[in-house]
């Protein structure tokens, strides 16, 4: 009655009486938010946020649509955690975004669609903030779709996304290292570029070498060079630093390579070209791999014997060295023939004393089974063994059956 005839200000009076009432019903809390939207906007937020729970979220939403009212929606949703239609309110009501609570509501979405969709929405109305929006969505986010995604945007896109995919780039993603590459090579930042491909090698490297192959500055050359180098394509990679006249690159990669044929080859491209201390160069660093015969070949039909001498001396060397520690190896251990010679030692001394014959039984001056035989003394007399081994001749006198004295002579002598 009051609306029909009018009277919005007494109406919204009522109401405003009606919830400071003990109890007062949720319709009158919520018919108060709705009179607002339509009479008194600018008390809406406060209302919703001073009763929220006391509130028909979904009339009041409805409600704050239909008046445009679009901040207070927002808010709605989020305190009634419906972030994915918070978001969609945001992305399709400019007067509705504010980037903090974009940022708080789209990492809670249910709908990861929504996420791609921010995406766009931020590099088409937002684009300073999109990089604060990716750090949002590091952790939740597919990066190679993103990638995929600022590619169909533009190269526009993929400059400012530059910064995102650098802070991602620790996940060695093909797409992202990619990606960067190609801004790396359209900016000519070489250096960045040589980082590049030596931290994170997940990307088609022999397309990207070849496209570099032909690339105006030098120093995009030698990357190339190098990604040929590091995927094991040692003629391509020889050639191109020969192009260049990089000789320093051509010993390196040759070197890498020990390959003799590949080594030999150059050597003989040195001695077409008389670059005689590339020659020798060569010679240096690639000691190990290179055949003294084939070097002793190229510097007598070239006449550079003052270039090879100084690889024939460190080869000689070398030679000598090793003939010396075989020697050492196969040499007689010194221990072993000097204990060959004790024990030499011992049984000599040992026949001196035996006569060669080292059996007990056998030895001079014993008679058969062993027993000594008795010593004779200087006067042609016997004389006892003391060892008491002896028997017969050298017993004292009354000493008989094995030296026990007789009955009769005991008592006598103790009669005496």
């Amino acid at each position: 009655y009051y609306s029909d005839l009018g009277h919005f200000t007494h109406l919204v009076s009522l109401f405003e009486q009606g919830i400071g009432l003990e109890d007062a019903h949720i319709g009158i809390f919520t018919e108060l938010g709705i009179l607002y939207t339509k009479h008194v906007p600018e008390k809406v937020m406060e209302h919703c946020k001073v009763f929220f729970s006391k509130l028909n979220v979904g009339k009041v939403v409805r409600a704050c649509e239909r008046a445009r009212l679009y901040p207070p929606a927002v808010y709605l949703y989020m305190a009634d955690k419906q972030y994915d239609s918070a978001v969609k309110v945001m992305m399709d009501r400019a007067p509705a975004f504010e980037n903090d609570l974009f940022l708080d509501s789209v990492v809670k979405v249910r709908n990861s669609e929504l996420m791609y969709k921010a995406v766009s929405f931020y590099l088409t109305m937002h684009p300073m903030l999109f990089t604060r929006l990716m750090e949002v969505l590091e952790e939740v986010i597919d990066h190679s779709r993103v990638v995929n995604q600022l590619k169909r945007t533009g190269d526009w896109a993929l400059q400012l996304g530059q910064k995102y995919m650098l802070s991602v780039q620790k996940l060695n993603l093909s797409p992202v290292n990619e990606a960067l590459n190609e801004l790396f090579i359209e900016d000519e930042e070489y250096e960045s570029l040589r980082k590049s491909i030596d931290s994170f090698n997940n990307f088609n490297m022999i397309a990207l070498a070849s496209k570099l192959s032909t690339h105006e500055l030098l120093e995009f050359r030698r990357i190339s060079a190098y990604v040929y180098r590091i995927n094991k394509k040692w003629n391509q990679s020889i050639e191109l630093s020969k192009n260049d006249r990089m000789w320093k690159d051509c010993i390196d990669t040759a070197n890498e390579s020990t390959d003799a044929e590949i080594i030999e080859n150059l050597l003989r491209f040195f001695c077409e070209t008389s670059e005689k201390e590339c020659f020798c160069a060569a010679l240096y660093t690639c000691f190990k791999h290179v055949s003294p015969d084939v070097v002793l070949e190229l510097g007598w039909i070239n006449g550079y014997h003052n270039f090879i001498m100084p690889f024939f001396i460190q080869t000689f060397r070398q030679t000598h060295l090793r003939l010396k520690e075989l020697e050492g190896r196969t040499a007689p251990p010194e221990d072993a023939e000097t204990a060959q010679n004790e024990i030499a030692a011992t049984y000599g001394a040992l026949g001196g004393f035996g006569a060669g014959t080292l059996m007990i039984e056998n030895g001079p001056g014993q008679m058969p089974g062993g027993i000594p035989a008795p010593v004779t003394s200087p006067s042609g007399g016997m004389q006892p063994d003391m060892s008491s081994f002896g028997v017969g001749q050298g017993m004292a006198p009354g000493m008989q059956n094995g030296g026990m004295p007789q009955m009769g002579q005991m008592g006598m002598q103790g009669g005496m």
